[in-house]
């Protein structure tokens, strides 16, 4: 028998084998827009906690987490302690038949220009992540597990091989907050 050595070998990482990206996703949006002052040990906790209210947890761990229990995980930062960590959170494309994928990404880079402490969490048939920064050709993420920059000639709003399909209801365009009263729920506009 063969011998193992580190080179044959590489161990799982933290996300190879869960589902908890939008989870994830949620957490990193927050301390992207809130730095430091974020904890997000005790952060992701209250979020895990939620979450096994609503739904059993192994399903998330396994199967992912859709636009409807993303939205609930989102309300949850309006309540409670984290509160004094407002966020403004929109839904632009849930009610909005956009033509093509490259209006979808040109107004998503649009919004993301406008200010510094905004992001665009955003899920394919893959993976949540969160959006930092676009430029004419990239995507750049705050990512929990590989997602650095994509292409956004990478993106389709069809199935194709070989491209990240985006999903309108899973396409949030989140912003730091003014004072707790803007952190009542999301607005679909």
């Amino acid at each position: 028998m063969k011998k193992q050595t580190q080179v044959t070998l590489t161990p799982s990482r933290q996300g190879d084998l869960d589902s908890l990206c939008g989870l994830y996703s949620v957490v990193n949006a927050l301390f992207w827009l809130y730095g430091h002052s974020i904890r997000r040990k005790p952060l992701f906790r209250a979020l895990v906690r939620h979450l096994s209210e609503l739904v059993p947890i192994e399903e998330c761990l396994t199967q992912g987490m859709d636009s409807p229990l993303i939205d609930k995980l989102l309300s949850f930062l309006g309540h409670g302690y984290y509160r004094r960590y407002p966020v403004t959170i929109m839904k632009p494309f849930q009610h909005f038949t956009p033509s093509t994928t490259t209006k979808i990404l040109k107004q998503c880079h649009q919004w993301l220009f406008q200010r510094q402490d905004r992001v665009v969490l955003i899920s394919d048939q893959y993976h949540w992540s969160v959006v930092t920064q676009m430029d004419n050709d990239w995507l750049y993420f705050f990512d929990s597990y590989k997602y650095q920059r994509i292409s956004r000639r990478g993106f389709s709003l069809r199935a194709q091989t070989g491209k990240h399909q985006l999903f309108k209801e899973a396409i949030y365009f989140i912003e730091r907050g003014k004072d707790s009263q803007e952190n009542a729920g999301i607005c679909t506009e």
